[in-house]
């Protein structure tokens, strides 16, 4: 649809002439290009207001504690939307803060994972960058982050406060 809004946006911008059998509009006439005109800005107004409805249904999700977007190594999303523990995997998270905890070294916990076969749901090793993101995730630490905005999330944490900062010192340091 945007596509379309888009295109018909440049045509009426560069002088080329629209002619709609199905509404009945041509852009031959005062007439018709006042209402080529009303029908984008009525379609501008439905995709902001779409935007707004969506934003705001996100924050209200993080304001009561709800992870709105994403999926999440070591969580599943439940039928009411919140996340709980994919025991298997927070067991990977857990050793990976461990053992970053212990190494200091994200390339370290890479060559430990590998050499465990531990691998992602995609069945790929954890690369360095995989492993920093999972460190740098506050829902671990059972927060939820959106724009900004951090609430205490309704799902079970995987690693404890003290650990999820103990290694973000450790990485920012």
């Amino acid at each position: 649809m945007k596509l379309s809004i888009d295109f018909i946006s440049t045509c009426v911008e560069k002088g080329i002439k629209i002619h709609s059998v199905a509404e009945n509009i041509s852009t031959d006439t005062p007439a018709g290009v006042f209402m080529v005109n009303c029908l984008l800005s009525v379609n501008q107004y439905a995709v902001d207001n779409i935007r707004s409805l969506v934003k705001g249904g996100l924050k209200t999700m993080a304001k009561s504690g709800l992870k709105a977007t994403g999926s999440v190594y070591g969580y599943e999303r439940a039928e009411n939307k919140s996340l709980e523990v994919v025991e298997s995997e927070s067991v990977v998270v857990s050793k990976i803060f461990k053992l970053y905890s212990e190494h200091k070294s994200l390339g370290k916990v890479s060559e430990s994972l590998s050499r465990q076969k531990v691998l992602t749901r995609r069945g790929k090793s954890f690369s360095r960058m995989t492993i920093k993101n999972i460190l740098n995730n506050k829902t671990y630490a059972g927060r939820i982050v959106h724009n900004g905005m951090e609430t205490k999330g309704l799902h079970k944490p995987i690693v404890s406060t003290r650990m999820w900062n103990r290694c973000n010192q450790m990485l920012s340091g």
